[in-house]
């Protein structure tokens, strides 16, 4: 896990350090079909100054990619989603990195559980014994 601040700052904020996708091996260059996808986008993020970093797991898709993928009187919960009009990189990082700088809390574990409403965070579920 990524460790707290250790100076006198009452405040934590996030730091988006790198993005990363299983799905696809250049995010620079996207997907085939920039404006009908749907991909993993793993954001790195860790406390602002300080050392670790942790997953964040958003679905970026279109919505063009949603209609033809949802049948009829089919539904989705749509947590941890990010819907673009089209493949953008520097869009997605910047929507993700300002996401990352408008949050803050007490600590880590707080701030890390605030952007979990937004992508999957990889110790959301996680209890130490």
């Amino acid at each position: 896990m990524a460790r707290e601040r250790s100076h006198n700052d009452s405040s934590v904020t996030a730091e988006l350090r790198t993005l990363h996708s299983p799905d696809l091996s250049d995010l620079r260059k996207g997907p085939n079909i920039s404006d009908n996808f749907c991909i993993l986008i793993q954001a790195l993020i860790g406390p602002h100054g300080g050392s670790g970093e942790e997953s964040f797991g958003f679905t970026v898709c279109t919505p063009k990619w949603l209609s033809e993928n949802l049948g009829e009187n089919e539904f989705l919960f749509a947590r941890h989603y990010l819907l673009v009009s089209a493949y953008d990189y520097d869009l997605i990082f910047r929507v993700i990195n300002s996401l990352c700088k408008s949050v803050s809390g007490l600590s880590w574990r707080e701030v890390a559980l605030k952007l979990s409403r937004y992508g999957s965070w990889e110790f959301e579920d996680y209890r130490s014994e």
